[in-house]
C-alpha cells in the first residue's frame, strides 16, 4: 500500500471516529459531514492505490463526476457476483 494510501485512510477512520463522538453527543448533522467525509477520504484512497491523486477536494469531486459506474468497476477491478 503506498504510504498516501495509508495516510488518507488514516484520515477516513479519524472522521469515523469523530463521527461516533459526535452522534453519542446528538450532533447528528455535524456527525453526517464527518461520516461523508469518511466516505470521500476512502474512495480517494482507493483511486489513489489505482494511481489517481487529487490535490483539492473539487478536482476529486469534478474528476469522480466523469467516472461511470463502469469505468469505477475497470479501475479499481471489481467485478460483479
Amino acid at each position: 500500500m503506498k504510504e498516501s494510501t495509508a495516510k488518507l485512510l488514516h484520515r477516513a477512520q479519524d472522521a469515523i471516529e469523530a463521527a461516533d463522538i459526535l452522534l453519542t453527543n446528538d450532533k447528528v448533522d455535524i456527525a453526517g459531514g464527518r461520516a461523508y467525509y469518511a466516505m470521500f477520504y476512502t474512495t480517494e484512497a482507493l483511486l489513489n492505490e489505482k494511481g489517481l491523486e487529487f490535490n483539492k477536494h473539487s478536482g476529486f469531486m469534478q474528476r469522480l463526476g466523469r467516472i461511470s459506474l463502469r469505468q469505477m468497476s475497470l479501475i479499481l477491478n471489481i467485478t460483479a457476483g
